[in-house]
């Protein structure tokens, strides 16, 4: 335990009776300092206040979608830290830690530990958590601990909480340690994957209630796995899990014909298996991520084997290996913003082997790998023995990797890596180019590149529709090319999706960076008038609309607005945010056209309360859910 401090002590007293959280007014911080190569920055994760050192970071980075990045630290024996990259002035900020914020409200006991926040930080709905693991060890140490807290932080308040205090016994489960959690939002909870026991947990965050959900029932023996570091959920509220690992560290004897496949939770029928998502080998999910669209998840196991997961089928597909030597171990993954390349890092140094830690670089379509940078080229104070990070992309084409050797004060360094200006510092592009944008002619875009123009660029874009005060209420996303020979291409932009969107008062066009071949320039943003938007017709057909769409009407209602292109069968049904059905509004056949539902609380049968609801349209295979709310 850290040696007991009376002065920080007084000072979390003050700030537990005005906050019952911990914020701090001048937080540890850093600037970081230049890499060795361009496009490439480090800084050395701060002391919290208590003096504790974080010399570990675990599948410890994640990002918001403003582009600010999430970090934790650890001295894996006694307290774990949070720290955020702001990206409006390149500083790094600790947050708070395990130990301060429960101790604001009376929630830890003498002897207690916080090992590792082992979880990727999860951004959700203005709020970033994490869990606590305080036994890793597969075998029965676990039963020794108290049980995993919930924390969070709260980037409007500032403020990093003890979320568990509110549970029975202020823990989310009795013993029971978190490795990794996901979020559903349709469900509005985080999942959580247990160690060694692989149990999934969910946490409701309206409720603040920790449900434990178990393992599938074939999972018979052994009773301790090596669980994965990562899952996903895809857009119809599956939970998919992985179990086992081959290497004799980790390997508990455990049947390969059980775990060299997929396996599910639905919060509706329960678990399941997958045997047609197959692994090589019983070899769990160690990294990866959704590509920007949010139609298809990448991961890798810790030997570099990488799949695909297609979220419209699904399907699951092998695509190959990294070409990194497999007893080697891959504990990073990106996915490129142009879903192109897949990033994947050789993140140690064992077995002998006078391989350096590495990014490699895998194309999607050839399938094939390169490496293209060391971290010791990025930065010569990274020498270190593990690398770690997946899911990491900031807003200007950078990501981020920990670096850290588990040596007890050694520290643990956050490394930012830009893509693009590596691979031409190392001559794997010819030169750098970027990419502007500017209003084009008859309201469209025009898109300049700089630079030779002998091959074409594709070049990725977003539009987003926003409020009168920047809310921001749809975003979609395109791509367009400028043909080999060309410096510009003019941009047709579909407005029409943002039609009949109540509140949009501005739409922006926005070059994004890709991750592989360019980077966006300052002249990137065009707004596009509104007015150019087509309006149908009365009596014409609503193919071009969206398939549901939502508002406010004048006397208070929230409507459901149903476009239906094709006469069918059309099921209208209404959630609460637990996934729990409230009432079915139309079970029957339409014909094409448009039809609106007013929907208000009433006191009497169906929608009987207000609040925050899941409405959810299926109509001629097609299927669409929105988050909407009742007054």
């Amino acid at each position: 335990m850290v040696p007991f401090n009376r002065t920080s002590l007084k000072i979390g007293v003050v700030l537990c009776f005005c906050l019952l959280s911990v914020s701090h007014a001048q937080p540890p911080r850093t600037g970081g300092y230049a890499g060795q190569m361009n496009g490439t920055k480090s800084w050395d994760l701060p002391n919290a206040p208590s003096g504790t050192r974080p010399d570990q970071a675990w599948h410890c980075i994640g990002s918001s979608p403003d582009g600010d990045i999430y970090i934790s630290g650890q001295d894996h024996a006694t307290n774990s830290m949070l720290y955020r990259l702001y990206q409006k002035d390149d500083t790094l900020r600790y947050l708070g830690d395990a130990r301060a914020a429960s101790q604001a409200v009376n929630n830890w006991q003498t002897g207690e530990t916080c090992q590792k926040f082992h979880d990727r930080p999860i951004f959700f709905n203005g709020k970033v958590y994490v869990a606590s693991l305080d036994r890793s060890t597969l075998d029965n140490a676990f039963l020794s601990t108290r049980g995993f807290h919930w924390y969070c932080y709260d980037t409007a308040a500032n403020t990093f909480s003890d979320l568990s205090v509110s549970e029975p016994n202020g823990i989310g489960a009795p013993h029971l340690q978190l490795i990794c959690i996901q979020p559903d939002p349709k469900k509005n909870v985080m999942y959580g994957n247990t160690i060694p026991e692989v149990k999934e947990v969910s946490y409701d965050i309206a409720k603040k209630v920790t449900t434990v959900l178990g393992r599938p029932s074939q999972w018979t023996t052994p009773p301790y796995l090596y669980s994965d570091r990562v899952q996903w959920v895809d857009s119809r509220s599956r939970l998919y899990i992985t179990a086992g690992n081959d290497r004799a560290q980790w390997n508990m004897g455990e049947p390969v014909s059980t775990f060299n496949h997929v396996w599910y939770y639905d919060p509706a029928s329960g678990f399941g298996e997958l045997p047609n998502f197959q692994l090589q080998g019983a070899n769990a999910m160690e990294c990866g991520g959704w590509n920007r669209e949010h139609t298809k998840w990448y991961g890798s196991d810790d030997h570099g084997h990488l799949y695909c997961f297609t979220d419209s089928g699904p399907t699951w597909t092998y695509l190959g290996t990294t070409g990194i030597n497999p007893v080697q171990k891959v504990w990073t993954l990106e996915v490129a913003p142009d879903g192109d390349k897949l990033y994947v890092g050789r993140c140690d140094n064992e077995n002998g082997l006078n391989e350096p830690r590495a990014i490699f670089e895998f194309d999607l379509a050839a399938k094939t790998s390169r490496q293209i940078v060391t971290i010791t080229e990025c930065d010569n104070k990274a020498t270190y023995d593990f690398m770690t990070g997946y899911d990491s992309w900031d807003r200007t084409g950078n990501f981020y990797v920990a670096d850290f050797s588990m040596d007890d004060g050694a520290g643990t360094l956050m490394v930012r890596l830009n893509p693009v200006k590596i691979k031409v510092a190392k001559g794997l592009l010819p030169e750098l180019v970027t990419v502007t944008a500017a209003p084009g002619p008859n309201g469209d875009v025009m898109v300049t590149r700089t630079g030779a123009t002998t091959g074409s660029l594709k070049v990725i874009y977003e539009l987003t529709g926003s409020d009168s005060n920047n809310n921001q209420l749809l975003k979609t996303y395109g791509s367009a090319t400028i043909s080999a020979g060309a410096a510009s291409a003019d941009v047709t932009v579909d407005k029409t999706q943002f039609q009949g969107i109540a509140g949009i008062s501005s739409l922006v066009f926005s070059v994004e960076y890709d991750g592989d071949n360019y980077l966006a320039g300052s002249s990137r943003l065009v707004p596009l008038q509104l007015t150019a938007i087509r309006v149908r017709p009365q009596g014409t057909g609503p193919a071009d609309k969206a398939l549901m769409e939502t508002f406010r009407n004048p006397s208070g209602a929230t409507v459901v607005r149903l476009n239906i292109a094709r006469a069918s069968l059309t099921q209208l049904s209404i959630y609460d945010l637990t996934g729990k059905l409230v009432t079915t509004l139309l079970n029957r056949h339409l014909g094409a056209g448009v039809y609106e539902f007013p929907l208000k609380k009433r006191a009497g049968g169906g929608i009987a309360i207000s609040g925050g609801f899941i409405a959810e349209v299926k109509t001629g295979g097609l299927s669409m859910s929105k988050r909407i709310v009742l007054y």
